[in-house]
């Protein structure tokens, strides 16, 4: 998928007057993954919030089952999940 590039403070990146455009696969699970449920107007049951999770007693079995929904929802299905350096530490690969 392609869409607007954004930068690493979320704004979106201009090169030479223009929007980017680039692949944006990457940059949609960032977005679900840090997204609260209702933050997408138009999906409201799209959202993650990794940040409930982070104080939590939650075993990485869960976390990554309602991880893997939420991604699911956007149609990335068997997404690799790896938790193994802890849930602050996750890395996600399509």
């Amino acid at each position: 998928m392609k869409d607007f590039k954004c930068t690493d403070n979320q704004d979106l990146e201009i090169i030479n007057g223009d929007f980017l455009i680039d692949e944006s696969d990457q940059q949609h699970i960032e977005d679900i993954f840090i997204a609260q449920k209702g933050e997408f107007k138009e999906f409201p049951q799209v959202g993650f919030g990794a940040i409930n999770y982070i104080k939590t007693n939650i075993s990485p079995y869960e976390f990554e089952r309602d991880l893997r929904i939420q991604l699911e929802y956007d149609n990335y299905s068997n997404p690799e999940i790896d938790t193994t350096n802890g849930i602050e530490n996750t890395t996600i690969t399509i």
